[in-house]
């Protein structure tokens, strides 16, 4: 893809969405990515995200480059809302030491990120949980977003719709429980539930063991769950964490000690 020759990457992924629309028949299966070029995804190329990964060999360059850049130093990452396992498969190819739990609750996601994940042959380093995350242990409604061709707005929801199913919640303070490694990286992504997340993981931040959090805020989402704007960023500062804005809705955390 010409795109994939375009420097500095902010560039190329200013230019390359202005071209989607013009290859609609473009190859979704095999795609490289920039950042570990080993590593081949089979995406969904109507799925705006994926678009991003097909054309530029990445998407959300604001988050993917500081966890390239920690996937060199290794350590375990959660990745919630793991999708077909970009940031998986980004962490895990890095380093052989490295692991992944990658929790997915989108039963299609589960079985294009499986795909994802033994393509490239990293089953011994990513672990791949199909339930959600949150901030109780339970069952909660979960909503594809309403758009077939797009894999990444499924999220847990408190409306009543059959299109709708029902899926299992843990928290990962419970996940956790006995485990005491250090987790490097906690990258979040649920359209909306991120706040609850964290809310499941207030054990483990308050223990410091969290080193550095990507998280997001879908402000539409939000306020179907009740949830502030704000509740996730107050949440961490009370326990002692500094919160950085990555971009208009993209944040990062890290214990003040």
């Amino acid at each position: 893809m010409i795109t994939r020759l375009i420097y500095p990457l902010s560039l190329r992924e200013r230019v390359s969405y202005k071209l989607y629309r013009f290859f609609p028949n473009i190859s979704d299966k095999n795609v490289n990515l920039e950042f570990n070029k080993s590593i081949k995804m089979d995406l969904l190329k109507t799925d705006i995200g994926h678009k991003s990964i097909i054309f530029n060999g990445f998407t959300d360059l604001e988050i993917t480059l500081p966890i390239a850049e920690l996937a060199k130093q290794g350590g375990l990452m959660i990745d919630v809302g793991a999708n077909f396992g970009y940031f998986s498969c980004l962490w895990a190819g890095e380093n052989p030491n490295n692991k992944v739990i990658a929790f997915e609750a989108a039963p299609a996601n589960v079985f294009s990120i499986t795909n994802n994940i033994n393509k490239n042959e990293l089953g011994e380093r990513v672990t791949i949980i199909p339930i959600a995350v949150g901030k109780s242990k339970g069952t909660l409604q979960f909503t594809s977003g309403g758009q077939s061709d797009q894999t990444g707005w499924g999220g847990l929801t408190v409306s009543d719709d059959d299109k709708n199913i029902t899926v299992n919640v843990d928290t990962l303070d419970n996940y956790m429980d006995g485990n005491n490694e250090t987790i490097s990286v906690l990258k979040i992504d649920t359209e909306g539930a991120d706040t609850w997340v964290l809310y499941g993981a207030e054990k483990l931040l308050k223990e410091k063991r969290i080193q550095h959090i990507f998280f997001e805020c879908n402000p539409v989402r939000m306020a179907l769950l009740k949830i502030g704007q704000h509740e996730s960023i107050d949440f961490l500062r009370n326990l002692d964490y500094t919160v950085e804005t990555t971009s208009p809705r993209a944040f990062y955390a890290y214990p003040n000690n």
